[in-house]
């Protein structure tokens, strides 16, 4: 039994195993007899509720841990929030949604207090705040996990999590303890790692539990997370939407800000969509489906459906791939038409990436041939891909596409500088036009040349690094992309799809596109091959592309190994 003590009174309470409590304390059978406005007052329902206070989730229906009420926000007389109303209760994920350029990085930008709102107010665990700054919003129990993480790689796990916040012994800092708490954070949550580790040697979901353990620590009032899925994997997202869970049945309030409708009916209990700067829908998960809240993030219905199938007999192939056989994949063999989509699908480690970086000279090549046209092309670096007319865009945009602190134009034009030169000096006028045919047939936003591609959202940034290879200097004659839309809002994958389309309907170029959704295969590839294991496990075209057949196919290997045992 602990005894925690409140006020000026002591209250049994049951303690949940935690990384700072003794797992093998006893448990008391019945609640403790006490008001909710006293438990507020006293701190009961304070930070450490997720880990400290079961019976919390007796009145979590009741309390509201963190709301936003009418917050306005507007940027050179331009409202971009226009009275936003929102909350969120202990014990739940709320999920948040809506397209680039609706509003939500402002949103989350004001509760952290990187910028102050016009208007309106923030409620923390009862207190009211007209406004905050980032010191203050850490002192009143909002934590937030952004998107693009804040880690150091030169330090190990350890130094990450307490980054700012050691724990000292007068002026030495104590490791050790260190080292015991965040191997105990780790424990609790079920992730298998050493606290020592490097972080530049963890995939994407170790470095985003990293930044949450780092968040949890300051026992927050509420858990913001700003697209913590975007970089990962399906099993990576999986791993940390299970993670998440736990927290939330700790009565921890976490607000969940996503662009992948799947996580929001796996994960969330209640889902806001934001659009103009304005709440459009907000309710209970399971009293809504899936094309409300498309509706509601566009404002207008989305074909979902299968595009018209292409008769591409006539046509020539672009690419001829004849037993590629490459590290964790192969051998391989199959073509791509000009003006085909090539649709690739498969699970987590089927080798849909290794394939791509192969044939653009990232991964070496071990045995196999690959033609284009006539000619014989075997790449012995990226160099030589570019240089042959192939272009990759990869699936981690931020650390392997675009250049942040560059412009939008010189971004986009950052591969052929060299084509828009004249008398070896750039011609900026020229390299203006281009990127406003391009920005235009992507339908940037916004439609600025000279901005930090950094002020830009995700799904721009996007277009950014696939209008590289598709603007009219480029000469791309195969264009291959992991993951296109990974981490776009609704919005803009329309976007993204119509390019895409119209690059092929041009017929001079081939394009392989890999995903993890079969939805999204479905809707723009002409012909899919699916992946198992490293090797084809099929090819499909017209009405055999369904979501059935790919998920099938894509279990073909583990399904033949567990028949084989």
């Amino acid at each position: 039994m602990s005894r925690q003590r409140t006020g000026s009174s002591r209250v049994r309470t049951r303690v949940i195993p935690s990384c700072r409590s003794n797992s093998s304390q006893k448990v008391h059978q019945k609640p403790p007899t006490i008001s909710r406005n006293k438990a507020r007052s006293d701190g009961q329902f304070g930070r450490r509720r997720f880990s400290r206070l079961p019976y919390a989730n007796q009145f979590k229906e009741q309390l509201m841990a963190f709301a936003v009420r009418n917050l306005v926000k507007s940027y050179g007389g331009v409202p971009v929030l226009k009275g936003v109303d929102l909350d969120v209760r202990d014990g739940e994920i709320h999920a948040l949604l809506g397209a680039n350029g609706a509003g939500k990085s402002t949103l989350i930008k004001c509760i952290c207090g990187a910028v102050p709102p016009d208007s309106g107010t923030i409620e923390v665990a009862g207190t009211s705040h007209a406004s905050l700054t980032p010191r203050t919003a850490k002192a009143a129990g909002i934590s937030v996990v952004q998107q693009e993480l804040s880690l150091a790689l030169s330090l190990d796990v350890t130094d990450n999590v307490f980054l700012g916040e050691e724990m000292r012994f007068g002026p030495f800092v104590r490791r050790r303890a260190q080292r015991r708490e965040t191997k105990r954070w780790l424990e609790l949550l079920g992730i298998d790692l050493d606290p020592s580790a490097d972080p530049a040697d963890l995939g994407n979901a170790e470095l985003q539990m990293i930044s949450i353990i780092r968040a949890l620590r300051a026992e927050p009032a509420v858990l913001i997370l700003d697209e913590p899925t975007a970089a990962l994997s399906e099993r990576e997202a999986e791993n940390l939407g299970r993670q998440l869970i736990g927290l939330k049945n700790g009565n921890l309030p976490i607000l969940y800000v996503t662009h992948r409708l799947s996580e929001v009916f796996a994960l969330a209990d209640r889902v806001s969509v934001l659009r103009g700067g304005e709440i459009v829908l907000s309710g209970p998960v399971t009293e809504l489906s899936h094309d409300q809240i498309v509706q509601a993030i566009v404002g207008n219905a989305i074909d979902r459906r299968r595009g018209q199938e292409r008769d591409l007999s006539g046509v020539a192939e672009a690419v001829l791939v004849d037993g590629l056989l490459a590290p964790r994949i192969g051998p391989i063999t199959f073509s791509v038409k000009k003006g085909e989509i090539l649709g690739v699908y498969g699970l987590v480690g089927s080798g849909r990436t290794e394939l791509l970086e192969t044939i653009f000279g990232a991964v070496p090549m071990e045995e196999g041939r690959i033609w284009f046209g006539d000619e014989e092309y075997r790449p012995r670096s990226p160099t030589d891909a570019v240089r042959a007319g192939i272009a990759l865009v990869p699936a981690d945009r931020l650390r392997k596409s675009i250049i942040s602190g560059m412009t939008a134009a010189d971004n986009l034009l950052l591969s052929r500088f060299d084509a828009s030169a004249r008398c070896g000096l750039r011609s900026f006028r020229r390299e203006a036009k281009v990127f406003a045919r391009t920005a235009s047939d992507l339908n940037l936003t916004p439609l600025r040349s000279d901005l930090e591609v950094r002020r830009f959202s995700g799904g721009n940034q996007q277009k950014l690094a696939i209008g590289r290879w598709i603007n009219e200097l480029a000469q791309c004659r195969l264009l291959m992309l992991d993951e296109p839309t990974q981490g776009v809002d609704v919005g803009a994958r329309k976007d993204i799809y119509d390019a895409l389309r119209g690059i092929a309907a041009k017929g001079d170029t081939a394009l392989i596109v890999t995903s993890s959704e079969p939805e999204e295969l479905i809707q723009i590839a002409d012909r899919v091959l699916v992946l198992s294991g490293g090797r084809p496990a099929g090819f499909l075209k017209g009405d055999n592309v369904q979501e059935t057949t790919l998920i099938v196919l894509a279990h073909k290997l583990e399904s033949e190994q567990r028949d084989a045992a």
